[in-house]
């Protein structure tokens, strides 16, 4: 397969985060470590975990929080 020409070329734009956001990402993470255990220790079930998770990423809003939704 050959490629000729390579249209819809889109710029890429960096973003920087800040401290506030990184903490907010690690905080994240942690609580969704925590529900994910007490999910796997059968603390919680699956629609618990999932509720608890979805509120977690609205309220800490991950960087890739789009693609977790």
């Amino acid at each position: 397969m050959k490629v000729d020409k390579v249209e819809g070329k889109k710029e890429i734009q960096v973003r920087k985060y800040g401290e506030n956001e990184l903490k907010g990402e690690l905080n994240f993470y942690l609580a969704d470590k925590m529900i994910r255990d007490l999910f796997l220790l059968d603390e919680i079930s699956l629609e618990e975990y999932r509720k608890i998770r979805r509120e977690n990423i609205k309220k800490f809003k991950p960087i890739l929080s789009e693609l977790l939704l």
